[in-house]
Formats: C-alpha cells, structure tokens, sequence
C-alpha cells in the first residue's frame, strides 16, 4: 500500500472514505458516501432514515476534549432550541462519536455523524433583514449558551482578554519589530484593557461566528462550524460578524441592523462599538500569532514567516485603531 503522504488529493479523498465506511459500522450504517470538502473536518454526505446527514472525519491528533465538548453543545442546541445545527447522531452504544484507525491512515480519527443543515449561505450581496435574521441567530445561540455548561473535566480554562493579548504580543514581539511595532502593539494592548471588562466565568460561545457560517432556509436559521467553540463573551462572538460587514455598501445599515436583530432576541450594552473593535484586535493578535507558529513549524525561514505575519498584522491593526464608526 502507498505512503499516505505522496498520495494525489483524490487518492486521499477515497481512502478516507473507505476509513468513513468502517467507522460507520459503529453506527450501524452503510450508506453512501459523497466527498462534501476537507478542513477540520474530511466530509461526506450520506442520506438514511429520511434525512442527510454529514459524515465527518477529524484530523489525526485532534483533542478529543474539544470534540467532545463541539458535539455536547450541538446535541443540547438540538435538544433544546429551534435552530438548525448539525445534531450528532448517536452511535450504536449511544456515543457522540466513534474512534478509528485504518491501514494507510496516519493517526487514530474521531468520526462523528450529524445532521445535515440545509439553507442558503449567504455572504455576496445582504439585506439589512437579512443580516438582522443573523443577528438573531446568534442571539439564540449565546440565549442558550447562559444556562449550557459543559462537564468540568472537559471545559478549558476561560483566559481573560488582557491575559490573552499579553500572551499574543509577547509571541509576537520577535516577528513584529519594526519601527512603529511597538507602539501599535501597545496601542492595540491598551485598546484592549480599556474596553473588555474582566470576566470571570463565561458560557459557550461559537468562537467563528462567520457569515459563511450561518444558513437562511424560509424563515429558519442554521448555524454550522462549531469546532472552535469555546467558553468566551457574547460580543467576542457578535464582533467577528460586526467586523465582516465593514468595507460594505451600507455598512452602517447592515451593521445597525445586525444590532437590532440581536436586541429584538437578547439584551446588548447600550454602547457596544468599542468592545467589538477591541475584540477584533484581539482577534487578530492571536491568530497572528498562531500563523508565525505555523510557519515556524513549517520549517520555513524566520524572515519570511516574519514579514508575511507582520506586514499582515500592520494593514489589520492600522485600520481596526482608528476610532470606531457610529
């Protein structure tokens, strides 16, 4: 049997899908399998028992921790509320998820069984309804999230906002040191303890609460990619889709709208701008500094991880510093 490594991407495609077909027996099932994407996740789409349902692959290594803790929140969503998120099928032991190992597969992969989420992805061209509909979705979400705790022995430890820009700019620092780096990453630090107040507890949140992410399906909202959930703050979440319809035509009405849409479901601060721009700066200090890790463990030279990492990071810091939009 060829190295899984030098294997062409649809030679990988089907030999993950021969892995699908055997952790199925511990569902009980033989259906179908159709490539759907890679990412986290290898994905195929099957249909059985009326319905269709997505047949997800984890990477080798993956904290089994956090799958745990992504399908827990997704069946009590299920459960408990009105929105379309991909509910995990139980196995056969009633188990949210089966572990599997195959010939020709490096690593020991999670496989879980959800349902399929249906809807239009919409992120081209939005309605200020539109947009208000998602602002609502997320609303419900972190509605449910209030009550929704995850076991202790799986939940990670909620790092406050100060903490964690300390953390990325502390990384950062060898990469990003060029002249005026210092000052924009103390800049982008003080933004941070000035508007994030401490918190010290917090529920789940989504943690990519993208547009890409959401689904509109005739008056039902869908919600999908919860695999960096995580516990956190409401607006932490809200910031990410805030910061997505900037740049926009009608960006302040879709942002407004956004806002109402959220407040017609669950309470927000009267003044809730900054926090979310402070958000985004954290946002973008953390995943700066996993991308310089990233490279780094690419083998790939310390000069170019820096200069791709820091230039990046100067274009996002110098237009997330200047003072938020009304």
């Amino acid at each position: 049997m060829r190295r899984f490594e030098v294997l062409s991407d649809e030679e990988r495609v089907d030999r993950y899908k021969a892995l699908a077909r055997k952790a199925l027996l511990a569902y009980g099932l033989a259906p179908d399998l159709t490539y759907v994407d890679q990412g986290t996740h290898t994905v195929y789409r099957a249909f059985f028992g009326g319905g269709a349902f997505a047949v997800r692959i984890g990477e080798a290594g993956r904290d089994l921790a956090l799958v745990r803790r992504e399908l827990l929140w997704l069946a009590a969503l299920g459960r408990d509320t009105s929105l379309a998120v991909p509910e995990p099928i139980l196995t056969l032991h009633g188990d949210l998820f089966s572990s599997v190992s195959m010939e020709g597969v490096p690593g020991i992969r999670s496989c879980s069984v959800v349902r399929w989420v249906e809807g239009e992805r919409r992120e081209a061209e939005l309605t200020a309804d539109e947009v208000a509909a998602m602002g609502g979705l997320a609303a419900a979400l972190h509605r449910h999230a209030d009550t929704f705790r995850w076991p202790e022995e799986i939940t990670p430890v909620h790092g406050d906002a100060q903490s964690r820009a300390f953390a990325a700019c502390e990384a950062l620092r060898p990469a990003v040191n060029a002249p005026g780096d210092p000052s924009l990453l103390a800049d982008a630090a003080a933004l941070i303890a000035d508007e994030i107040s401490p918190s010290p507890s917090a529920g789940p949140i989504h943690g990519d609460l993208r547009l890409r992410k959401l689904r509109l399906d005739h008056g039902v909202g869908g919600v999908l990619g919860f695999g960096r959930c995580r516990p956190g703050a409401d607006l932490e979440d809200l910031s990410v889709l805030w910061m997505e319809l900037a740049g926009r035509r009608s960006a302040l009405e879709l942002r407004a709208a956004l806002l109402e849409g959220y407040r017609a479901v669950r309470p927000l601060p009267a003044s809730c701008e900054d926090p979310m721009r402070a958000y985004a700066v954290l946002r973008a200090l953390e995943d700066a500094a996993r991308g310089l890790d990233a490279l780094s463990r690419e083998r790939r030279s310390k000069g170019e991880a820096a200069e791709r990492v820091a230039a990046e990071l100067r274009r996002t810091l110098s237009t997330l510093l200047q003072p938020a939009e009304a």
